[in-house]
């Protein structure tokens, strides 16, 4: 059965890149993909904290250009901007140059003085003492029509996140900006739609659908190839279960769906016309290891946590858990970036699985095994509280797995199953548990950072703190080029996997399934609409 289904994927692969000896097939324009179903946002206006949500920044995005885009491999690529240099010295000043052929859809030039509106309109709309980018910023002036300069008082590695969309000036100046944008993207002044990206907002039909239309000025490197993009919503949903997605699919109320849960492939596959994209996702999977209070005290010994890493088996459990997706898919050895990062570096590939390394370990640490195979370390027994999100299958599994393999390593697991709110809400938090399974989800490239592994911080649920290790996530913080960045988070990171605090597992993996006849689409991490421009009708 794995061997089908990887078979029949790498055939869907092979149609979705046009390889397979048919030759480069020259684009139709015209025609509507249906695409769902979705959660439904609440409202379009970027300023509005209630609006944000994944299906809105889809949409969004699609819309209002950004200065940069995150690419399918984590790069951050210019998009509005052609150039942007920045001093490393005080004061530190980016000059921001903006294309020459970006203007909005009602034919008036992005400019400067847009960059100087947005930074101004963000500001208002920020919480006090919220720790954000543009907090940093000291000021913003046009140097010319196509040239902003802006100063920060400090030097954020996230400075690309300054704008990633810019506000049309000329169009909402004047307007109450907490009013705007509730059901349209619009110029107020007029009531017509506007926007810099390849896509319009021309209706939203609140409980069933949004429309995207194509901008015919767009000014990109072409105008989108559909004329229309419907997102079609889920009723009352986060994300849509996988009976819905294939029950969309199968009555061709869509073209194009996303599943979260990988394990239905072998499903989607089965239903006629339909081509099935795995891709991975912004999730890390790991195991959280509570090495402070709460925790069970032998977790605190370093040999003991290695002995933890020696026991599982990631290999296996990639190979169980999506294998029949993607027989390609490997486990992930970096708490640092995400495989698909090009900043990956596998810091932590000397932990293979060895059950024999394991017991070795323990035993260095002065535990000694029972009769039933079980260790115990300071006259504990060496029983670990496993915890994971009740209700999603391949989390199970994964639990499951894990336990087993950790049973020949002399470690005994215990999985305890609660809701995402009681998780992150109370356990986490609460230090209350020794080891949990789930996933951070990257906001642009690196794995939580200080947030995570520095002392202190805030989703620093493992009671983790190395000296070392916080100095050098403080400096990666500050450091604006992003290859110099990455070279001290893979310094930290070889560190962390030394101490073991957490161990890696993979990168989630979601799936997108579609019509045949919809080509040229890119599975990307942070959009299933990343190229939605490129994307046309084969009739």
């Amino acid at each position: 059965m794995a061997r089908a289904l990887a078979a029949a994927i790498a055939v869907s692969l092979l149609a979705v890149s046009g390889a397979g000896g048919a030759g480069v097939q020259t684009p139709r324009k015209g025609g509507t993909v249906v695409a769902g179903p979705l959660q439904e946002p609440v409202c379009l206006n970027p300023l509005l904290a209630a609006c944000e949500g994944t299906t809105f920044f889809w949409i969004v995005q699609k819309v209002l250009a950004q200065s940069f885009t995150v690419a399918p491999d984590f790069t951050q690529r210019p998009v509005l901007v052609s150039r942007v240099t920045f001093t490393k010295k005080p004061p530190f000043t980016f000059t921001y140059e903006i294309r020459p052929e970006a203007r909005w859809s009602d034919g008036v030039p992005v400019g400067a003085r847009d960059f100087v509106f947005t930074q101004a309109a963000i500001r208002k709309t920020l919480p006090p003492g919220s720790d954000n980018v543009h907090d940093a910023v000291r000021s913003v002036r046009v140097v010319d029509a196509k040239t902003v300069k802006v100063v920060l008082r400090s030097r954020p590695a996230n400075w690309r996140s300054l704008f990633e969309l810019v506000l049309p000036r000329h169009a909402l100046v004047g307007e109450d900006l907490a009013r705007v944008w509730t059901d349209r993207l619009d110029n107020p002044k007029t009531g017509r739609p506007i926007g810099s990206g390849p896509f319009l907002v021309e209706d939203w039909q609140r409980g069933k659908q949004l429309t995207l239309v194509r901008n015919p000025r767009y000014w990109g490197a072409h105008v989108a190839h559909l004329d229309r993009l419907v997102v079609r919503f889920c009723q009352a949903c986060t994300a849509p279960p996988p009976a819905e997605v294939l029950e969309a699919l199968r009555q061709g109320d869509v073209d194009f769906a996303l599943s979260r849960d990988a394990t239905i492939a072998s499903d989607l596959l089965r239903i006629p016309g339909v081509r099935v994209l795995p891709t991975p996702s912004t999730g890390w999977e790991h195991i959280s290891i509570r090495v402070g209070p709460g925790g069970h005290p032998a977790l605190r010994n370093k040999l003991v946590r290695r002995a933890l890493a020696y026991g599982i088996d990631r290999n296996a459990l990639v190979r169980r858990l999506w294998g029949e997706i993607d027989p390609q898919y490997r486990p992930s050895h970096s708490a640092a970036f995400l495989p698909t990062s090009r900043h990956y570096r596998p810091n932590w590939s000397g932990y293979r699985y060895s059950p024999s390394e394991s017991r070795r370990l323990l035993e260095q640490a002065g535990c000694r095994r029972g009769a039933d195979g079980i260790y115990s370390c300071a006259g504990m027994r060496l029983s670990l509280r496993i915890i994971t999100v009740a209700g999603v299958t391949w989390r199970e599994r994964n639990v499951q797995l894990i336990q087993t393999q950790l049973r020949q390593a002399g470690i005994e697991a215990l999985p305890i199953f609660a809701n995402g709110p009681t998780i992150f809400g109370r356990i986490l938090p609460s230090g209350d548990y020794d080891l949990a399974s789930f996933a951070y989800f990257v906001a642009v490239d690196s794995i939580g950072a200080k947030d995570v592994f520095g002392c202190g911080g805030p989703q620093n649920y493992t009671g983790y703190c190395q000296r070392l290790v916080t100095r050098d996530l403080d400096q990666a913080d500050r450091i604006l080029d992003t290859d110099r960045r990455s070279g001290v988070l893979n310094r930290a990171d070889r560190q962390v996997a030394r101490d073991v605090p957490v161990i890696p597992l993979y990168q989630v993996p979601f799936v997108l399934a579609f019509r045949k006849t919809v080509r040229n689409v890119v599975g990307a991490p942070f959009s299933i609409f990343w190229n939605a421009e490129d994307w046309w009708l084969e009739r």
